[in-house]
């Protein structure tokens, strides 16, 4: 087993996160083999991700190792980012059973789902929404699923918000082969 890296390497930012959730750090810390530069490397981005917004104040970040896939939403001014569950689905909609709740009219009570598959990377699917929901610009028919990448542009009715994608760094096995997924910013 791997020794932890000391933490006075990183930066206070990336520490109070992990304290504040001690869940996703048990998980980010074992798929990362206990390498805590990895595991900010993967934490950094999340904590940055309304610097890189261009194009809306609100966005959803798709998160993994890997193993371990989770969302990180801004999808209402003036409040914090809120990380959805460690899953490889997440319901969106007005529901207070949703996943990922969104408190606006344009939204369905159901609206849409977001998932991670470890081949295909992250998706998006209407599932009967009222308003309709849009990837850069492209309205998706019902139950349509859709990859979404880095920087698109999603659209639950009236509410736009910027897709991110943070990935565990790839790694060299012994034959100098990569293995594992990039990061992408």
């Amino acid at each position: 087993m791997s020794h932890l890296t000391p933490s006075r390497v990183l930066a206070s930012s990336t520490l109070k996160f992990l304290e504040q959730n001690p869940s996703l750090c048990d998980s980010l810390i074992e798929d990362c083999n206990y390498n805590l530069h990895e595991v900010s490397t993967i934490v950094q981005p999340v904590l940055d991700a309304s610097k890189r917004c261009k194009v809306s104040p609100f966005y959803i970040q798709g998160v993994t190792t890997g193993r371990t896939s989770f969302l990180v939403t801004k999808l209402v001014l003036n409040q914090r980012p809120e990380i959805a569950t460690v899953d490889s689905s997440w319901s969106i909609g007005r529901s207070l059973t949703c996943s990922i709740v969104v408190q606006d009219r344009s939204v369905s009570r159901c609206h849409a789902v977001i998932g991670h598959h470890h081949l295909d990377g992250f998706y998006i699917a209407d599932v009967g929404s009222s308003n309709g929901t849009w990837v850069n610009q492209r309205k998706l028919t019902l139950m349509e699923r859709r990859v979404i990448c880095d920087n698109d542009l999603i659209q639950l009715g009236s509410i736009k918000a910027e897709f991110f994608v943070t990935c565990r760094p790839r790694a060299i096995d012994s034959e100098g082969d990569t293995v594992g997924i990039q990061i992408t910013l």
